[in-house]
């Protein structure tokens, strides 16, 4: 289960307990480089699923990079299963633009700070209600990685229940603190140009390892379906 004494270093140090982490680190980053290549998006969502079961099962261990093929079927479910939940804030986020658009086109002044105005609301309206359905969506990633159906993606009932638990949430803020970790070491590593960049690629998917830990076994608090003995030989926590 989460708890608020995790152990920092040991929960640092966990996509490393594989004996090749190396490779897994290596594949995961390169697949991120190339994601907009979608093959490889949907090698990353694929993992993230494995790295959700492992928080699950308490596992010791990162998953690895294998059995390619249902590692990229997944990949492609996790992603229609994401698309979906942001399917709200899209809309809402396009029909502010639209309008403030529209505005701006007038020509006139009031139309111009109107569009202005509407054009910073629609961002910020639109990072609130991505942030808000990521919460809800990662839930519904978490019961498919469970369950294995699409269905259980959208299961109303075991969703509402996880994301109004306490152990989900904790395990969201411990998620918050690693990405604002990392962000100030990506900022720091930018000062050596394009290299900086290259090794912030990498890092941030040794933090998804991690990240989808922390989610899974929040999930699994969640829903109490984690095993004593799982938590028990976990070593992150």
């Amino acid at each position: 289960m989460i708890h608020m004494d995790v152990d920092i270093e040991e929960l640092a140090k966990y996509p490393m307990e594989s004996d090749d982490w190396v490779i897994t680190v290596a594949i995961g980053g390169i697949a991120i480089l190339f994601s907009w290549l979608l093959i490889p998006a949907f090698i990353v969502q694929g993992y993230l699923l494995r790295a959700l079961r492992a928080g699950m099962e308490g596992a010791s261990e990162p998953p690895v990079f294998d059995d390619w093929g249902e590692l990229i079927k997944e990949g492609v479910i996790a992603t229609v299963i994401t698309f979906v939940y942001q399917l709200i804030p899209t809309i809402v986020f396009g029909v502010m633009v639209g309008g403030s658009l529209l505005a701006l086109l007038t020509g006139s002044d009031a139309g111009a700070g109107v569009g202005l105005l509407g054009l910073l609301g629609g961002f910020l309206v639109y990072g609130v209600l991505a942030i808000i359905f990521g919460f809800i969506g990662f839930a519904g990633l978490a019961n498919y990685a469970k369950e294995g159906s699409i269905g259980a993606g959208f299961d109303i009932g075991v969703i509402t229940s996880v994301v109004t638990s306490r152990d989900y949430i904790v395990a969201w803020l411990y998620v918050i603190a690693l990405n604002l970790v990392v962000g100030a070491i990506s900022g720091v590593l930018n000062v050596l140009p394009g290299l900086g960049a290259l090794i912030g690629v990498f890092l941030s998917f040794y933090a998804l390892i991690i990240a989808g830990w922390l989610w899974g076994d929040g999930f699994a608090s969640a829903t109490d379906t984690q095993s004593a003995s799982s938590v028990d030989e976990a070593t992150p926590v």
